[in-house]
């Protein structure tokens, strides 16, 4: 799965201070899911050279990186930014942790590995925001291209009653999909199901076809019947390592972007390279530059705002105050940040009632209408919130947002954990009651 590391030495560049001499066609910011799969694509052009930088380490061969039940040990490490938000007001004055991967990989490399795409109604309404192109089915031909998914057994079916579509499904790209049949508890299909379905809710046979109301099984970013990750270095980069058109240089914090002194004829900016901080020649931050011919920004939901205001490109009122000369004037920059929040609940199981597993992740969206469980002033209240725009949030989101809202797309998701102790006593934990479309918006600055 993963190449010795004698191996790995040639193909993370470590160096020294200074300018790089060559001019690179593409130099990528970043070595997450989005910028490492981006650079391994463009280098697919032989006569194109590609140069990825990223902040953290390799992290190749960390268990707690290719071991899917170890991935909380990267939270707080040096694999994690370990940011946090200023004191939010409306939480009792709390700071909150932002975990987002610093490692090659990214987030790929250390989140906890589910596969489930979003809602149909979601990717359409990217569309009806102007981002053209940017809906249901270019995205689904998209992500299904990069998939290797790996079908239950028909023994698996028969005995623990998988299910999956295979129309919703890519068979031979980098990123291994499966569903952990050695995960699985008997709690689901014989506990939970039934309940559900009593209730009036069909199973979900397979949440990746733009449709998640109901209880569905769990998908993961892992090999077959193993715990082992599959992520964007083991699915894109490792099998390309020794192309001599891609250089990957980890330890290696893009901090701005260069722009040439004329603008263009339009009057456009034009960027000629990229200021970063090097951290892997001798434990002493060093700064140095690497020229291109196009500059790709993939710092994550939290560092590509920040170096983009950094090298000029935000909003006046925020850059101006702070010194930094505004190179681009684009208000939107670190603007409409959505958080999903999130809380856990847990419940001891009687003694021999259900089995374990390993660890069971199954997802149950939209269990009961709201109108079951809330009063008459809740229900009035919830009308009072739909009526009022938040002020974060733009006139068009807000329009479709209650759109989503109304025509019934899911907005809660729960997903559950079972484990055993020692003494054989069952936990069943609820770690995944998220919001998934908040109106609520928030700011990187």
């Amino acid at each position: 799965m993963f190449p010795p590391p004698r191996m790995l030495l040639s193909a993370i560049l470590l160096l020294a201070t200074g300018t790089v001499a060559i001019t690179y066609d593409y130099v990528v910011v970043g070595g997450g899911a989005t910028g490492l799969s981006l650079a391994v694509r463009l280098s697919e052009d032989p006569t194109k050279s590609v140069v990825v930088l990223e902040a953290g380490a390799s992290g190749i061969g960390n268990p707690n990186i290719t071991n899917l039940r170890l991935n909380a040990g990267n939270f707080g490490t040096a694999n994690d930014w370990q940011f946090v938000t200023v004191p939010q007001v409306d939480a009792g004055n709390r700071t909150q942790a932002q975990i987002q991967g610093k490692v090659l990989g990214g987030g790929s490399a250390i989140n906890s590995g589910m596969y489930l795409r979003g809602n149909k109604a979601e990717y359409d309404a990217l569309e009806t925001l102007g981002a053209t192109g940017w809906n249901w089915d270019s995205m689904f031909a998209a992500v299904k291209k990069s998939e290797h998914f790996h079908p239950p057994s028909q023994t698996e079916i028969d005995t623990l009653g998988l299910t999956y579509n295979p129309e919703y499904h890519g068979f031979s790209g980098p990123i291994s999909i499966a569903i952990q049949a050695i995960n699985v508890s008997r709690f689901f299909p014989e506990f939970a199901v039934p309940t559900l379905q009593g209730l009036g809710h069909s199973m979900n046979v397979d949440p990746n076809g733009g449709f998640h109301n109901g209880p569905s099984w769990d998908f993961l970013t892992a090999l077959p019947d193993s715990s082992t990750r599959s992520y964007a270095v083991s699915g894109y980069y490792l099998p390309v390592i020794n192309r001599t058109n891609l250089h990957v240089m980890t330890e290696s914090q893009g901090s701005k972007i260069l722009w040439s002194a004329a603008k263009t004829t339009g009057g456009l900016a034009t960027a000629t390279g990229v200021e970063y901080i090097s951290f892997n020649t001798s434990g002493i931050p060093k700064t140095q530059t690497i020229n291109a011919k196009n500059v790709i920004i993939s710092g994550g939901t939290l560092n590509s705002p920040k170096i983009l205001e950094l090298s000029g490109v935000g909003n006046p009122a925020v850059l101006s105050p702070l010194g930094i000369d505004v190179v681009v004037d684009l208000p939107g920059v670190g603007a409409n940040l959505c958080n999903q929040p999130l809380t856990t609940a847990s419940y001891l199981l009687k003694n021999g009632t259900v089995d374990a597993g390993n660890a069971i992740r199954s997802a149950i969206i939209d269990i009961e209408p709201f109108s079951s469980y809330l009063k008459g002033a809740d229900l009035q209240r919830s009308e009072e919130l739909l009526a009022t725009k938040p002020d974060l949030l733009s006139e068009a989101q807000f329009a479709v947002m209650k759109t989503l809202i109304t025509e019934g797309v899911p907005q809660m998701e729960f997903a559950w954990n079972i484990a055993a102790d020692a003494n054989n006593v069952s936990t069943l934990t609820f770690d995944r009651l998220i919001l998934v479309k908040p109106l609520s918006r928030g700011t990187v600055t």
